[in-house]
């Protein structure tokens, strides 16, 4: 869960959770990342946080986006 208290960024909290569920094998390679609704309603974050997170995933080379597609966990 996020902590709107914590010092760390709410959108880097969830970059760092959905990372970690990259990394321990629940969310596997190619598979799709929750939709944004779904990740704002879960998380109770807004979707610029949302994005920004995806952002950051997408950098570290986590995720890949695909335009009209959705988010997926990139291959290895």
């Amino acid at each position: 869960m996020t902590n709107p208290l914590s010092a760390v960024p709410l959108y880097q909290q969830l970059a760092d959770l959905l990372a970690g569920q990259i990394e321990r094998g629940e969310l596997r390679p190619g598979q799709p990342l929750p939709s944004e609704l779904h990740l704002q309603q879960t998380y109770d974050v807004s979707r610029g946080t949302v994005r920004v997170a995806m952002r950051v995933l997408r950098e570290s080379g986590l995720v890949v986006t695909v335009q009209a597609r959705g988010s997926f966990v990139a291959e290895r």
